[in-house]
């Protein structure tokens, strides 16, 4: 309207990203897309070229970056792991007490399990990995070690305190809560247990793990 000062908003220019940026993303979309492929449609389906169609690129930039396919697979293994342990360090953030560090350590771990698509992935390499040998075995076997020395250190840490008795040997308990969640993790790849409510599943299967770490409670 004349005489009416109109507001003019103008558009802030585009951001241009760096190369290393650039290169973060790309390596992220092509791990996710690598992912999806392997959890719905298992190992064999997951090549290169897919891979890297899938996520949007040319079919050749997954062989450029990776090299091969035990390549890749070695990275999605690798970025599972970081995922995982940034996940635990979030459910376990705030908790003194080691064993309530380690229940909130094993309730994320079935939660992702049952909910997330990269989690889901490695344990389909992960059983592709025994049935087949596959060529990725030191890979696995360092990410499973790490792991693994997380839980005992955690189940140490509760025995220091008195949360656990230590009647057991932390390394024996480590593997015990391990076997658990591996076991657990292929009947979800497996659906044998896909007619649980989630919600009552992770509160039984955290239930029966304290007991089993504890014993059962004094009666009043």
């Amino acid at each position: 309207m004349p005489g009416e000062q109109m507001n003019v908003e103008l558009a802030a220019p585009p951001v241009r990203r760096t190369q290393a940026q650039r290169r973060e993303e790309s390596e992220r979309r092509l791990l996710e897309a690598a992912a999806e492929v392997i959890a719905a449609e298992g190992y064999l389906a997951c090549t290169l070229e897919r891979v890297g169609t899938a996520a949007g690129f040319s079919r050749g930039l997954a062989s450029r970056k990776y090299g091969s396919k035990d390549g890749l697979i070695e990275a999605v293994i690798w970025h599972v792991s970081a995922h995982v342990h940034e996940q635990v360090d979030l459910a376990i953030a705030g908790k003194v007490d080691p064993l309530d560090q380690l229940l909130a350590l094993f309730d994320r771990f079935v939660e992702l399990v049952l909910t997330d698509t990269a989690v889901r992935a490695y344990f389909v390499l992960f059983s592709a990995m025994i049935a087949n040998r596959l060529e990725t075995r030191s890979v696995f076997d360092e990410v499973q070690l790490r792991f693994g020395q997380r839980l005992q250190d955690l189940i140490a840490a509760a025995q220091a305190v008195g949360s656990i008795p230590p009647r057991v040997p932390s390394q024996h308990a480590a593997f015990m809560v391990g076997c658990l969640l591996a076991g657990i993790a292929i009947e979800t790849v497996m659906e044998f247990a896909s007619d649980a409510d989630p919600a009552e599943l992770r509160a039984d299967l955290g239930a029966m793990l304290r007991r089993a770490l504890t014993g059962p409670s004094t009666p009043a």
